[in-house]
């Protein structure tokens, strides 16, 4: 069609870009390209716009909400009635959604009831994220209470299986004192009544245990000699008798040295394994104690006469290696994957019947739990003793003068 014989004029609003001077840095160039531009622009307008469908024009307000502008409110926007063809059923290939019902119904009730059930389930899901985020809290104040509560050791509940760490404040070297012990009972009969399969006892840090807290004990001794010597004996009676009526599998996981009570304990156990670092030593004779932990009974029991009375009395000190020969620790394993390897067989373990592993350590434990306990008995009263009587005070400050010097 020739637009210069029709007699239709096309009026094109000047562009406003043509009395700018620069856009972004760039400088416009005056004069015929620009006035090129827009003629090629007027000769072009008329086609386009004879072509599109009266229905498509798009008026003022929609034009400038196109334009990233607001939009008209709802009432004030033109219906557009046009045929509306909609499958339900190519939603996903699910079937008909909620919202796809709603516009292809016939009246605003049915609309309405769509409307409410979507905003039903997003309520749903709103509630079940609220639930979610209240477990996490949960956990977390399980945490923090926790923390709060032990101040010596750190208590995590795992996936079926219960990690007490050793990580004392009130002491250095993980050694134990009576509020130490206190708490690791505590521990224990929560785990003996949850539902954990087992519990993974270790140690924070690069010593596992240094046995009893000496200066602890010797800051009370000067108070009341027989006072305290009765209840630290009585301490050490309840702690290790709660080692020999546990019922559930206790795994040993010794990362670093374990010295006197921290060695003793570790037969009372089910099975221990070893960092390749870690060493052994029960150097009892060396600060005037006599034995515990029923090592005067299960030393005997496990390495032999002769090789526990070099160990209790003399206190030789045995490498991982030595120890797992002599038949004190189950495994070695190197440093570098101590944790890991760990980790894997608890995990094994885990899996197998709570009932079985428990009924699995009364057979091997019943036998001579009555024995541990009198041997037990035993034990703390020649301690009480010992502590009571002014040699025995004597041995434990040359013993530790001789640290402090060695220091």
């Amino acid at each position: 069609m020739d637009l210069s014989r029709s007699g239709i004029k096309i009026l094109v609003p000047k562009s406003p870009m043509k009395n700018r001077n620069s856009v972004d840095g760039f400088q416009n160039e005056p004069g015929e390209k620009l006035n090129h531009i827009e003629q090629e622009q007027d000769s072009v307008a008329p086609e386009v716009t004879a072509e599109k469908p009266v229905g498509a024009l798009l008026g003022p307000g929609a034009e400038r909400a196109r334009m990233g502008s607001r939009p008209r409110p709802p009432s004030l926007v033109p219906q557009i009635q046009l045929p509306l063809t909609v499958n339900p059923l190519a939603v996903n290939g699910k079937g008909p959604s909620t919202f796809i019902q709603a516009l292809t119904a016939n009246g605003t009730s049915t609309l309405q009831t769509s409307v409410a059930g979507v905003t039903g389930k997003r309520r749903f899901i709103d509630e079940r994220r609220d639930q979610s985020f209240d477990k996490r809290l949960r956990f977390s104040v399980r945490q923090t209470e926790s923390a709060y509560r032990y101040r010596d050791i750190v208590v995590r509940k795992q996936d079926g299986f219960t990690h007490i760490l050793l990580s004392t404040k009130s002491s250095e070297n993980n050694s134990l004192n009576p509020e130490v012990m206190k708490e690791v009972q505590g521990a224990l009969a929560t785990a003996a009544a949850d539902d954990s399969k087992l519990v993974l006892f270790s140690a924070v840090g690069s010593v596992f245990c240094c046995g009893l807290d000496f200066i602890y004990f010797i800051r009370r001794l000067t108070d009341d000699r027989k006072k305290e010597s009765t209840k630290m004996a009585d301490a050490i009676r309840v702690f290790v008798n709660t080692f020999i009526q546990f019922k559930k599998p206790i795994i040993v996981a010794v990362n670093g040295p374990a010295i006197g009570l921290g060695a003793s304990i570790l037969p009372l156990c089910d099975v221990i394994w070893a960092n390749e670092k870690a060493w052994f030593q029960t150097p009892y004779t060396t600060f005037g104690q006599s034995p515990d932990g029923c090592s005067s009974l299960l030393f005997p029991k496990i390495m032999g006469i002769a090789s526990a009375n070099e160990m209790l009395f003399s206190g030789r000190k045995l490498t991982a290696q030595e120890a797992c020969a002599k038949g004190l620790v189950s495994q070695v394993f190197w440093p570098g994957t101590f944790t890991q390897e760990v980790m894997v067989r608890i995990k094994e373990l885990v899996t197998c019947n709570p009932v079985v592993l428990e009924e699995s350590k009364a057979l091997v434990r019943n036998v001579m739990r009555g024995d541990l306990e009198q041997t037990n008995e035993r034990e703390c009263e020649l301690l009480k003793k010992i502590w009571g009587s002014a040699q025995g005070m004597d041995s434990m400050l040359k013993y530790l003068q001789r640290k402090i010097d060695e220091f």
